[in-house]
């Protein structure tokens, strides 16, 4: 178990949680580059709240407790604010994007975006989904080591751009899904450009602009071409879906997709190479899951899901900005403070799960959820992730593809360490494997 949390932390200030003295630049430099190993030591030391006070954002009350976490899901949308948590996304998914909105804006947006996520229509878009994976799978090399991760990026985006924008003409899906790559691919440099648009006249900015501006043209191009269908009423594409509203503009189109681009691709990306990671090794995990793989209701495939992303957590925190001053477990946080639930940390505590929290064990789930309010890898409250179903499913799917199609080990049967690539923790190595035979 843990060891208790140190009790002779320092006095409060501004009546804000106890936290480390050093610099707000040291903070801030070891929350954005490891906070997957910063945090639990700042709990450990601390208890289940702590403030760090991070450039340029002023103080994060980050938080451990799952009650504590609770009464943030749970709170008022107009006074826990998470589309300013966002805001370095701003210049890509657009003033009218879910991950952008606060209330009371947010609501009728996110009630409108739900139709394309009910089960029926996800259901829809297997068939799709499972073609491109086995169509993946069947062009790697045997016998040769390559990074999942690299392919697990492709694989998703090809399924936005084929699955969830129905793009089928095979040129505009290569030109969209290249475009959609440059995008997506952006570092933390990169995104200085969208902060001061100043920067775009200089190189590599220049580019950034560039690749932004093509990536919107072909989006618009294919909105247009979409609402010039005639058969569109009969598609399964989330695209044409939202085209269904009468009152949707080509802007609000526009920013949805870029917000399934930013939300859907890289999480369920990294999240297909995490399970892999731990699948491959673990044989006996491996073997049971390969043995149901003819059952499309295998309740061990979304066991195997559950504990891949609760071991290795692809996103360690929300956040919400508060507008309101509140009182938190004891303490008077401050309007203008942000509230950080740590839920990469809380899928990993041993109060939550049990002295074994740290190992892959998928049948922990099989007798039901164990600790369902500490698993929380799709956030909570009216902000949980609207696509959760639908990543649910794409993983599963992808998954039971890729064993059908060959089999696969780990190129080393040593852990891959962690390491963060812009919001998400991804696998060090990027989950290196080899194809040992073909399957199918």
């Amino acid at each position: 178990m843990r060891a208790a949390a140190n009790t002779t932390s320092p006095p409060r200030t501004d009546g804000l949680p106890p936290g480390p003295s050093t610099s707000p630049a040291v903070q801030t430099f070891h929350y954005w580059r490891e906070r997957q190993r910063y945090m639990p030591q700042m709990f450990d030391q601390f208890g289940d709240i702590v403030t760090l006070r991070l450039i340029p954002h002023g103080p994060f009350v980050i938080l451990r407790d799952p009650e504590h976490i609770r009464e943030v899901f749970r709170g008022a949308p107009e006074i826990f604010h998470g589309g300013k948590g966002n805001w370095n996304l701003l210049p890509i998914v657009g003033r009218n994007s879910l991950l952008t909105l606060d209330a009371p804006e947010h609501k009728p947006e996110r009630k409108r975006m739900m139709p394309p996520f009910h089960h029926d229509r996800i259901a829809g878009l297997v068939a799709t989904m499972r073609r491109i994976a086995e169509d993946e799978a069947r062009r790697w090399p045997v016998d040769r080591p390559f990074r999942f991760l690299d392919r697990s990026y492709a694989l998703t985006l090809e399924i936005i751009v084929k699955a969830v924008l129905g793009v089928d003409d095979p040129e505009r899906a290569l030109a969209m899904s290249e475009a959609l790559h440059k995008v997506a691919d952006m570092n933390l440099t990169g995104i200085l450009v969208l902060i001061r648009p100043g920067l775009g006249k200089y190189w590599p900015w220049r580019n950034v602009v560039r690749n932004l501006e093509h990536a919107d043209r072909l989006i618009y191009q294919e909105i247009a071409l979409r609402r010039q269908d005639p058969d569109r009423a009969g598609r399964t594409d989330v695209l044409s879906m939202l085209l269904e509203d009468p009152d949707a503009d080509d802007r609000d189109v526009r920013d949805e997709v870029m917000t399934l681009l930013m939300a859907g691709h890289e999480t369920t990306a990294v999240g297909l190479a995490w399970l892999f990671e731990r699948l491959l090794r673990h044989p006996e995990a491996h073997a049971r899951l390969r043995r149901g793989l003819d059952d499309p209701k295998d309740p061990y495939r979304t066991a195997v899901f559950k504990e891949a992303l609760r071991v290795r957590p692809v996103i360690q925190n929300v956040a919400r900005r508060l507008t309101e001053p509140i009182e938190l477990a004891g303490y008077q946080l401050p309007a203008g403070a942000t509230v950080v639930p740590a839920i990469g940390v809380v899928g990993r505590d041993e109060r939550w799960w049990d002295a074994d929290a740290a190992a892959f064990r998928p049948e922990r789930w099989l007798d039901g959820n164990p600790s369902a309010q500490a698993w929380l890898p799709f956030g909570g409250g009216v902000r949980r992730c609207i696509g959760a179903m639908f990543a649910q499913v794409e993983i599963e799917t992808v998954v039971a593809a890729i064993l059908r199609t060959v089999a696969i080990e780990a190129v080393d049967p040593a852990d891959e360490d962690d390491r963060m690539h812009h919001i998400t923790m991804i696998p060090k190595q990027g989950t290196r494997m080899r194809v040992v035979r073909r399957l199918g």
